[in-house]
């Protein structure tokens, strides 16, 4: 048909009217036009660009012929319908031969670049008004309509994403007026929402800054418009419970919510996946026990029955998981499940199956769950066991370290636990910073290494920097200060040292720090003054232990005794004041006690350890 109508009996006849060979070139380009879009081999052109670019030749000699201002739209209303409908045609065969012409990539169209010919093909759509009858009122009005909407989105949308809220519409249209074209339409409105959100969703595991919450929300419409093809319904699901996820992380406020349609989304696809290759079956069993876990992490308290069920749903679901394709970092959850359910039987060694695979942080945190399930199981050894044996093995972080230097000080080992902690300090921030300069300062004052007292206060005055509302700290740097002594002492400027709070242990504290001030002083039996101070800060001490015994009666239980890490004792707060009352009654020679005493050795243990036995 093409080569008959291009022929010199048709178009090419110059006899024959324009008109005629207006339609005759129409017919031809429009078999080129098929010929290009069936993309198979054919004797006519040798490839799909060449067809569509002579199918753009003919277009042209077809106006040449007749353009369109001289077709007559007078006379009866079957051929004004018959001229409309002419025209509408070979503006869309021409449409048709520039995408084609365009999609081939050919460098020398005579519509220009690829773009050039999209752009100008848009352009002759563009201005259509598609009005679509019933079918069975006007079949052929219908069909061409259609025909046109279909071909102006194809065309919209290879001009690119700037264009989609244009070929949508069109999509739209054809879903709802064409019948012929709306099962195609709709999978495509599919495949537009779905990636649509999939772009939001890779935004938000790697773009800085991240998609907005309210542009995550929008992404879950769009998986949900993807739900309804079924080839989506699986990636969709999936999609949809990612994005749940990253809102859980960054919306507080909708934390539970998020989660929980995390794990619908989640399940739906391990339903779907059931029947799929088992490493994706996996995957989304995975991600569905990772969403339980998470939401058992808000809901209810600990212990009750609400989170431990939906740890037990995670840790059934992890285990399927595990057992379709196992895999180091399934193996870790698996483990945290079982932690979570309180199993830490079952935990222990899905840690240690998970531990030669990790790498980096993720080892990391597998070694220091594990050792946390030893100890949960009652294992203590074990536990600082599989510590250490991972930080000779490499699974060197600060946190591993400073888990050693914690387990070492419980266990009194003070030697190795400063050892770890020192190694540990530099790479640790926050609670755990200050727990590890407190410990490497009571250490110090115990094990007393070359120049210990100046690191001890150093680490002491660090832990309260940090965290000044742990009482442990404040109490270690007084002790640290009065052992270190020197001029700040002396003219009592590192009082604050010794925060006065009211307790009992307060006072006892900072009488003790007036005790070690008047030792430090210079008194001379030919200076008045000098004794006049040294006398007055026994006094400040006297007071301090009395207001402390006074504080005693009105106190808590819990203010009674004092557990001195570095003495590895609780301590009598009651024993110890009155006993610092001796000891000034001492110094201002009241009374006389020494060695020979039997109160002396137990006072020398306390006031004697920290130094303040001596009065001058």
């Amino acid at each position: 048909m093409a080569r008959t109508c291009e022929g010199p009996s048709a178009a090419g006849d110059p006899s024959r009217s324009g008109i005629d060979r207006a339609n005759a070139s129409f017919n031809a380009a429009s078999a080129y036009n098929r010929l290009a879009s069936a993309n198979a081999a054919n004797t006519l052109c040798p490839t799909k660009a060449a067809c569509s670019q002579r199918a753009l030749n003919l277009l042209d000699q077809s106006l040449a012929s007749q353009q369109d201002s001289q077709i007559s739209l007078t006379g009866t209303a079957e051929q004004i319908a018959a001229n409309k409908s002419f025209m509408l045609r070979r503006t869309l065969a021409r449409s048709r031969a520039l995408q084609g012409v365009a999609q081939s990539g050919v460098s020398d169209a005579t519509c220009g670049t690829p773009s050039a010919c999209l752009t100008d093909a848009a352009a002759l759509l563009s201005s259509i008004s598609v009005n679509i009858p019933p079918g069975d009122e006007a079949p052929e009005t219908a069909r061409l309509g259609c025909e046109v909407l279909d071909t102006r989105w194809r065309i919209n949308r290879d001009l690119g994403r700037e264009r989609e809220y244009l070929y949508v519409e069109d999509l739209r249209r054809l879903v709802t007026s064409c019948p012929s074209f709306a099962a195609s339409a709709s999978d495509q409105l599919a495949a537009i929402a779905f990636d649509r959100a999939e772009r939001v969703k890779e935004a938000l595991a790697s773009a800085d800054p991240a998609p907005s919450v309210e542009a995550a929300l929008g992404a879950i419409t769009d998986y949900r418009d993807a739900l309804r093809t079924d080839r989506f319904k699986l990636p969709a699901n999936r999609g949809m419970g990612a994005i749940y996820q990253a809102l859980s992380r960054r919306d507080p406020s909708g934390t539970r919510t998020y989660l929980e349609n995390a794990v619908k989304a989640y399940g739906d696809a391990a339903m779907l996946s059931a029947s799929t290759p088992t490493a994706e079956h996996a995957a989304d069993l995975e991600h569905l026990g990772v969403s339980l876990l998470a939401l058992a992490s808000v809901t209810g308290t600990p212990g009750s029955e609400a989170r431990t069920t939906l740890a037990e749903r995670a840790a059934a679901t992890l285990q399927d998981a595990v057992d379709l394709a196992p895999t180091p970092a399934r193996y870790a959850r698996l483990g945290e499940a079982y932690d979570k359910t309180g199993q830490c039987t079952l935990a222990i060694p899905a840690y240690n199956s998970a531990l030669p695979g990790l790498m980096g942080t993720e080892k990391v945190s597998a070694v220091l769950a594990l050792s946390a399930a030893y100890d949960a199981c009652g294992q203590p050894d074990l536990a600082l066991q599989a510590l250490n044996q991972a930080n000779s093995a490499g699974a060197v972080s600060a946190e591993v370290r400073y888990e050693i230097g914690r387990k070492e000080f419980d266990k009194g080992n003070f030697g190795a636990a400063l050892s770890a902690l020192r190694a540990a300090e530099a790479g640790l921030n926050g609670p755990q910073a200050a727990d590890a300069n407190y410990m490497m300062s009571v250490a110090e004052t115990i094990t007393r290494p070359s120049g210990w007292q100046q690191s001890a206060l150093a680490h002491a005055e660090r832990a309260v920097s940090l965290n000044a509302r742990t009482w442990e700290y404040n109490r270690q740097a007084c002790l640290a200060t009065i052992l270190k002594a020197g001029n700040s002492v002396k003219n009592g400027s590192s009082l604050a040292r010794c925060p006065d709070t009211g307790t009992p242990e307060a006072n006892l504290l900072r009488g003790m720090y007036f005790l070690k001030q008047a030792q430090s002083m210079d008194v001379s039996a030919y200076n008045l003054a000098s004794q006049t101070q040294w006398r007055s800060v026994l006094r400040a001490a006297e007071t301090a232990f009395t207001r402390g015994q006074e504080a005693l009666t009105d106190a808590p239980e819990r203010e009674k005794f004092a557990r001195f890490d570095d003495l590895q004792t609780d301590v009598d707060i009651s024993a110890r004041l009155k006993q610092g009352l001796t000891v000034i009654q001492r110094c201002n020679r009241e009374i006389t006690l020494g060695p020979q005493d039997p109160a002396w050795n137990d006072l020398n243990a306390f006031y004697g350890h920290y130094g303040v036995l001596k009065c001058s």
